[in-house]
């Protein structure tokens, strides 16, 4: 029959892209579950990177904290020195001081130095002994001053050493400025990543949905097909079937005819004759 023919010819067809689709579709589908692992991988980094940057932020914090300290206290110290010192120009000026007791001090042990190594002759020596003699004297009638000199030159060294620590903290602070730096640009760059293959994932996720989608519409068709063409096979059998009745019955009256003549004409009759007339009553 044209009809099962046919519809055999585009069941067919229907699977044949059916298995195009089903390639297209697994193909779609590894290819998301393939992004969706690299996307995973890339979210951890990210993750790994942004625990570093809440550090590295902490760490910066604490030492602005520590630098802010450093500053407070050399601040403190300077206007103390600057207090200090005014108060030594002060005491120079009322008491016409025109020495630095400090560097007296270190005259005093140079001399006095001199005296042990060089063992210079006893006039020599007695000249150098009348020297500090009249240096001892300056300190003794600056004595006040030779504290202030001592307070400010400790202070000095207090200065220096809390600037010191301020500048060696600031490098530590650019040093963790440069690593935050470096996670910062990798930390944007994994982003752009992401997303970009976000966008792709969720192209090749549409693209698996409406193959599936596609998938099921060609499915569908064939099962409908399927049913067509029992409906024509069933239909062909029922007509072969009558045809076959329609034939048997045809036989049966020509048999029947000639067993009537038969008997009209009184011959004798076979068994088959008897036959045909018992499927004729």
């Amino acid at each position: 029959m044209e009809a099962v023919k046919n519809v055999k010819n585009e069941i067919n067809d229907l699977k044949k892209r059916l298995n195009e689709l089903n390639i297209q579709k697994e193909k779609w589908f590894s290819t998301k579950e393939n992004l969706s692992k690299e996307i995973r991988t890339l979210i951890k980094v990210v993750k790994s990177i942004k625990k570093h940057k809440d550090e590295s932020n902490k760490n910066i914090q604490k030492l602005k904290e520590q630098r802010e300290g450093y500053n407070k206290q050399t601040g403190s110290l300077i206007s103390k020195f600057k207090k200090l010192n005014s108060e030594k120009n002060k005491i120079l000026r009322d008491k016409k001081i025109k020495f630095n007791p400090s560097k007296l001090l270190d005259r005093i042990a140079e001399i006095e130095t001199k005296i042990e190594t060089e063992v210079p002759s006893f006039k020599k020596e007695q000249q150098m002994m009348k020297t500090i003699k009249e240096f001892k004297k300056k300190l003794e009638d600056s004595k006040d001053v030779q504290d202030l000199f001592k307070e400010l030159k400790e202070l000095s060294e207090k200065i220096t050493n809390s600037k010191e620590n301020a500048e060696e903290v600031h490098k530590k602070i650019q040093e963790e400025y440069g690593k935050h730096k470096e996670g910062y640009d990798e930390f944007m760059n994994l982003t752009k990543q992401i997303t970009s293959l976000n966008k792709t994932q969720e192209e090749a996720f549409n693209n698996f949905i409406k193959a599936k989608n596609q998938f099921s519409k060609i499915n569908k068709k064939i099962q409908e097909k399927l049913k067509q063409a029992g409906k024509f096979i069933k239909e062909r059998n029922n007509e072969e079937e009558i045809n076959k009745n329609q034939y048997k019955n045809q036989l049966l009256e020509e048999k029947t005819k000639e067993v009537e003549e038969k008997i009209k004409k009184k011959k004798k009759l076979t068994t088959e004759d008897i036959l045909v007339l018992q499927k004729k009553k």
